[in-house]
């Protein structure tokens, strides 16, 4: 199956894309998709992440499904 994922802010600088497509098998799970990335980009394993599923911040352990687009980004604050 094939998912989308997004970075921003420290994570976009770290990987050098805005996003990239994954193909990846059934079962997945977030903490997954993290792990494969870390493997891929050891300086992500230095920044605190983050995900959203489908545009909903999400808990690690959700399982993906075909085309579901994962945004990976360090915590953000404001006021």
């Amino acid at each position: 199956m094939k998912v989308e994922v997004q970075f921003f802010a420290r994570c976009r600088e770290i990987v050098g894309e805005k996003q990239k497509e994954l193909e990846v098998e059934e079962g997945m799970r977030i903490k997954d998709i993290i792990d494969l990335l870390i493997n891929e980009y050891p300086e992500l394993k230095k920044v605190k992440l983050i995900a959203s599923l489908n545009h909903k911040y999400a808990e690690l352990e959700e399982k993906l499904k075909d085309k579901d687009e994962v945004a990976v980004f360090p915590p953000v604050s404001g006021g």
